[in-house]
């Protein structure tokens, strides 16, 4: 091995040590062919090699090629050289010298060989291409074709796509770079998942998507009326999460094979990811280190980031304009993980708490953010302020008509639920409707005592039977 090329290599299973085939069969090849992929990344975090099945004259074998790397790759976290038939452990000067010489390299410009102009994404580029025409970044001859887009960028290298170019353009890239994908739960606490998704694609479709599905599946809004309008509101402000989410894809250290985490609580919302942080980073003096370069310059010419090293900045600001709290920033003991999370508003705290005590009533924003101090109280009562100063809690209404179209629509799906599976338990539900379980257990006792649904059995063993629809 020399420094600075990692040239790679072809290793054979099925044969002896003089060249001859030692026939495997077709099942073992196959299992072969199945496990030895997911070992090779397991092991080395890179997958930039090709296993084939191969035959000649005296049976079946299988030829494993190495493609040659830009970066060392490490095995089980050691670097190793072959020198003749052994293997040596590369370490102390040896490796720093080797490091040293890729220091002012970044993963994200190293390139893979097999990858081809087809296995690139066109809806990818086109979204690169509304959103460059839209911040007045780039137009004309640079966005022509997806070429001039990767030459523009800086995407190709001696004909070659960077890893840059997978990760921001590729169909599947998660077949290329381990672990790109960004994981999203709805948590109970820490060790209860109520539900999850793995979201997978390019970046440049990932920074569409996440948002959308945090909106529609893990984020509720509360709607409440200024008469005659109809206000919703939302935990955390979108600008906010927009900009969280865009900076862990520029800066997660997708070569760590970790996918980007966002964990979904009733109240908060973390996004933690794989980060190279300098140990005197802090909120208040921090630098923009850029991981991925090339990465980070696609997403400031496609205008998805202002300026950079601004990120930050703009996510406080943007919280405390939305009456949230300030986002936290916490770095990991070795500054290699980096997590933000998000706490809901008062105003939203209040109004959950409102619709909670008065089920079926009309929330009225103004009164509501009247009594938003009472309201984000821990009352040992669970009551609220009333209008003449006590502490009262509104008597809820007898409900068999549409008079609330958000309590109708939810008792409505939950019905349809019960309908569809009759043995479905609390936690289903809660991960079905996107609901807090109180809310759920609230609704079925009110849709049993007014004679819409029914208990048939025990609560371990029994199930539902839906007597009446809502109309």
């Amino acid at each position: 091995m020399r420094y600075g090329q990692w040239s790679g290599g072809k290793i054979y299973i099925g044969k002896d040590d003089d060249g001859n085939t030692v026939d495997l069969g077709i099942n073992e090849t196959r299992r072969l062919l199945e496990s030895i992929p997911n070992s090779i990344v397991q092991a080395l975090n890179y997958s930039n090699v090709s296993v084939d099945a191969k035959k000649d004259d005296n049976g079946l074998y299988i030829e494993i090629i190495v493609h040659k790397s830009d970066f060392p790759v490490f095995y089980q976290g050691s670097m190793y050289k072959r020198i003749g038939t052994a293997n040596f452990k590369v370490e102390g000067p040896q490796q720093q010298n080797a490091l040293i010489e890729v220091r002012n390299r970044t993963w994200d410009s190293s390139v893979v060989d097999n990858v081809s102009i087809d296995d690139l994404d066109e809806e990818s580029f086109e979204i690169f291409r509304e959103e460059a025409i839209s911040s007045g970044k780039l137009s004309g001859k640079a966005l022509e074709s997806r070429e001039k887009i990767l030459e523009e960028l800086e995407l190709i290298k001696d004909g070659k796509f960077t890893v840059a170019a997978v990760l921001l353009f590729h169909r599947k890239p998660s077949k290329v770079v381990s672990g790109a994908s960004v994981l999203i739960g709805k948590m109970r606490n820490d060790a209860d998942v109520v539900s999850s998704d793995e979201i997978k694609g390019s970046l440049m479709k990932l920074s569409r998507s996440i948002l959308d599905i945090l909106k529609v599946k893990y984020l509720y809004a509360l709607i409440s009326y200024d008469m005659p309008t109809r206000i919703e509101t939302y935990p955390y402000p979108f600008d906010v999460l927009r900009e969280a989410v865009f900076n862990s894809l520029m800066h997660n250290d997708w070569s760590s094979g970790q996918s980007i985490l966002i964990k979904v609580y009733d109240h908060s919302l973390s996004i933690l990811n794989r980060a190279i942080i300098d140990e005197d980073w802090t909120v208040v003096h921090h630098k923009s280190r850029h991981i991925n370069p090339l990465i980070s310059n696609v997403f400031n010419k496609a205008g998805l980031v202002e300026k950079f090293g601004t990120g930050i900045t703009k996510m406080i600001d943007s919280c405390k304009n939305a009456g949230n709290p300030e986002p936290l920033f916490e770095t990991a003991a070795d500054g290699m993980d980096f997590c933000v999370t998000f706490k809901t508003s008062k105003i939203y705290r209040a109004l959950e708490k409102y619709r909670e005590l008065n089920d079926d009533v009309v929330v009225d924003y103004r009164k509501v953010f009247a009594q938003i101090d009472k309201l984000t109280e821990n009352n040992s009562d669970g009551t609220i302020n009333g209008t003449d100063g006590t502490i009262t809690k509104t008597k809820t209404p007898i409900h068999d008509s549409k008079s609330n179209d958000y309590i109708y629509s939810r008792k409505k799906r939950l019905l349809s639920e019960l309908k569809r599976n009759s043995q479905i338990t609390l936690d289903q539900l809660e991960a079905a409707l996107s609901l807090p379980r109180r809310t759920i257990a609230r609704d079925i006792e009110w849709l049993k005592e007014n004679g819409y649904l029914e208990r048939i059995g025990s609560k371990k063993s029994g199930s539902w039977h839906v007597i009446k629809e809502l109309e």
